[in-house]
């Protein structure tokens, strides 16, 4: 049987571990072409959870666009492909898509013909990057304006929205806006993993997008539902565990989607033969991934500072230290405050670690610290 626990892609259908609840209320906010900002951590499943939306959704006949804005380096690039996959998703038809392209002044199709002579309409923009924002806002106003003609509810979704400020601070939230503000045949998901960044863009009375929509917090997925989900697999693949032992899985991958996977998924290559799940085996678990992922740490390892590491150690020790404090310092000879502040700093800019919303950092890859573990002992 395929080891049915997917990770590091877009899980779906079957293999998706269902947010039950989370889809339900994306459904019903989406029904009312409401715009919510979605907001999560990253590796909590939230692009998993989108794509499985946007399935249900055009069960219902909604007409769905995704982008995330990780993929587009500036206003040019996201105008022609917002303008792209809008139209795409509401006009099936080619010829009739580059006619109705051929309507705007701003952007304009770019017509290829294949090998069979079929044809294939894509979008540029056709002025200057002075004019690349009122190109983005005249797809969307023509995405509403096209949805209204077909008489379609369309589901716009953006991945990564925390990444907007990239583009021309906060000039391109005020102009987004005052368009979207507009639109009343098109819902909204503006979803991010910046958690601060996204904060701040909704809740500061200042910013454009103050009280524009309602803010949802993604967090982990209820323990008992994904253990039903887990069990249900384990079953289906005549793997004989105890099903109290699953709670384990759950403390050891921090209640992270993508953890949860990737333990799950070796669980059940490592039982394959015996098809016998214990809590020693399970345990054992997060130093096996450790050791998989050994290169990719040690390529972080060796360009950290010797200050850096030394610190690294101590909080895979010790998780919830407070690095500033003072027995902190004396217990692992590191100091002072301010060379501690530049190591986490660095450490933070570099991904290996990440600050929370209450200050504290803790470990991007839930692994690694297992590897300093191991690294330590073999050192020994």
């Amino acid at each position: 049987m395929e080891n049915p626990f997917k990770y590091g892609g877009i899980v779906r259908g079957p293999y998706f571990a269902d947010r039950v609840e989370e889809l339900s209320e994306l459904i019903r906010e989406m029904t009312n072409l409401s715009k919510v900002f979605l907001i999560s951590p990253r590796r909590l499943g939230k692009t998993c959870l989108l794509f499985n939306l946007m399935d249900r959704l055009r069960d219902f006949g909604f007409a769905t666009a995704y982008l995330d804005l990780n993929a587009y380096p500036d206003v040019r690039s996201f105008a022609a492909a917002l303008t792209q996959v809008t139209c795409n998703a509401l006009e099936s038809n080619t010829e009739r898509l580059i006619k109705i392209l051929s309507g705007l002044q701003r952007l304009r199709p770019k017509v290829s013909v294949g090998h069979d002579g079929s044809l294939t309409g894509t979008v540029e923009v056709a002025t200057d990057a002075k004019e690349a924002l009122p190109a983005l806002l005249e797809g969307m106003h023509h995405a509403e304006k096209l949805a209204r003609k077909k008489e379609k509810r369309l589901v716009i979704i953006i991945d990564e929205f925390s990444d907007l400020p990239k583009y021309d601070g906060q000039t391109i939230e005020k102009a987004l806006r005052a368009e979207i503000q507009q639109h009343e045949h098109i819902g909204y998901i503006l979803s991010g993993s910046e958690q601060s960044v996204m904060l701040s863009m909704t809740r500061d009375s200042k910013r454009a997008f103050y009280k524009l929509g309602r803010i949802m917090k993604l967090g982990p997925i209820d323990r008992r539902s994904y253990a039903d989900f887990i069990y249900s697999w384990l079953q289906k693949g005549t793997y004989r565990v105890e099903r109290r032992d699953l709670e384990k899985i759950f403390e050891l991958g921090k209640d992270v989607p993508h953890n949860i996977q990737r333990l799950c998924h070796n669980l059940w290559e490592l039982a394959r033969e015996s098809h016998e799940i214990t809590p020693q085996l399970i345990e054992k678990l997060p130093r096996v991934i450790a050791q998989q992922d050994s290169p990719h740490f040690e390529v972080l390892w060796q360009a950290a500072s010797q200050q850096q590491r030394t610190l690294l150690m101590a909080l895979s020790r010790e998780p919830d230290a407070k690095p500033f404090s003072r027995k902190f310092q004396l217990t692992y000879g590191i100091g002072p405050s301010s060379s501690i502040k530049a190591s986490l700093d660095s450490l933070t800019k570099k991904g290996l670690l990440f600050k929370t919303l209450k200050g504290a950092y803790k470990f991007s890859d839930t692994f690694m610290p297992y590897w300093i573990s191991d690294l330590k002992r073999t050192e020994k």
